[in-house]
């Protein structure tokens, strides 16, 4: 019996890892967009190094998602 509602609580574990590995690859996606529409209405020398560091930072994000799907 309690070796089965282990193997639910490492099921569960996997799935929230990922779950959350998505939602954070979600938020990046929104933090590209953001820092495009910033850098659209707003004109500066730094716009693209803000851009180049949302691009890396969405790259770590889909980077973390496979990481998790096939670590866990």
């Amino acid at each position: 019996m309690m070796g089965s509602l282990n193997n639910y609580l490492i099921m569960a574990e996997k799935i929230f890892g990922v779950l959350g590995a998505i939602i954070y690859l979600i938020f990046a996606l929104v933090i590209v967009k953001q820092v495009a529409t910033m850098s659209k209405n707003i004109k500066d020398k730094f716009n693209t190094v803000l851009v180049i560091f949302s691009y890396i930072h969405l790259a770590a994000a889909v980077l973390l998602v496979f990481i998790a799907w096939a670590v866990l």
